[in-house]
């Protein structure tokens, strides 16, 4: 059955949402200092454009050619296409793999593909003010790929998004690995990985009654989907991989997430996971209000 199309925030309906979407919300605010002198700056103490960095020049490029581009364009087929990419998006979202650009433009934009940044930048505000999602640009091998990050709290009593069981069950199992991963210092070995999963009775040589294949779910759909890195070893004989937190479970769920998760199911407080706890402060800060 095709998926649903999420409704508001304010909206009665229930939309569909992939894992991990409804984490609190960490992403940094950077300040910025100027001094300031009782004289005005001359010509060349000014920073000129040239003195920016090259990524931000060509954003900047970018955007104002998106611009010049969608003044072309008439205003109700530009609304369109904004109102377009937002439901495209949304749509896409429940599939819960990193949107490209490429297929943003060919599915969408099509004809109006020059006019990429500014459409999107319309559509990411529509998206944040109407239903509380960001939508955020990948970075290295995901450059030109987005993901829509949750940005309000989902009251398990009343949720604003809901996602089917089966994606519930998923997100447990994901839960799970990355808390591994960094309970045993953020990288782990494949074979101790599946040996600690084994004892959930998750093996990767025989089908799981909820996940089915074990190995697929993780080493493949959890990789594409950008939460996990299964890295090959070099010059290792026989091959040999590990395992890291991927970009996106990076920006969707936190450290402190994790070890307050084992804690709990240890019945034990954060701290006395000493390293643990440790490296959680220095990424992310303490534990405030004994949460």
């Amino acid at each position: 059955m095709p998926p649903k199309r999420p409704t508001g925030k304010n909206e009665k309906s229930r939309s569909s949402a992939p894992p991990l979407s409804a984490r609190n919300d960490r992403s940094s605010v950077r300040g910025e200092s100027s001094s300031q002198s009782s004289q005005r700056p001359s010509t060349s103490q000014r920073p000129s454009s040239s003195q920016a960095p090259a990524s931000t020049q060509r954003q900047m490029s970018s955007q104002t050619q998106a611009d010049k581009a969608a003044a072309g364009i008439d205003q109700t087929e530009l609304d369109r296409k904004v109102n377009d990419l937002v439901q495209y998006l949304l749509i896409m979202w429940q599939k819960n793999y990193p949107i490209k650009k490429l297929d943003i433009n060919k599915n969408v934009l099509k004809e109006h593909r020059s006019a990429f940044a500014h459409i999107m930048k319309k559509a990411q505000e529509k998206l944040a003010m109407v239903f509380g999602v960001d939508v955020v640009e990948l970075q290295d091998k995901y450059k030109g790929s987005f993901i829509l990050l949750n940005r309000l709290e989902n009251d398990t009593d009343n949720p604003h998004l809901l996602w089917p069981e089966e994606d519930n069950t998923k997100t447990g199992l994901l839960m799970v690995i990355l808390s591994i991963i960094y309970m045993n210092g953020n990288v782990m070995q494949d074979s101790e990985l599946w040996h600690a999963l084994k004892k959930l009775g998750v093996e990767p040589d025989l089908p799981h009654p909820t996940f089915g294949d074990a190995k697929k779910l993780i080493t493949q759909e959890f990789v594409r989907q950008g939460y996990i890195e299964y890295i090959r070893q070099q010059n290792v004989d026989p091959p040999s991989f590990e395992f890291k937190w991927g970009q996106r479970a990076q920006l969707e769920t936190s450290k402190r997430h994790c070890l307050t998760f084992v804690s709990q199911i240890y019945d034990m407080d954060v701290e006395r996971w000493t390293s643990q706890y440790q490296d959680m402060v220095e990424t992310e800060g303490p534990v405030e209000n004994g949460n």
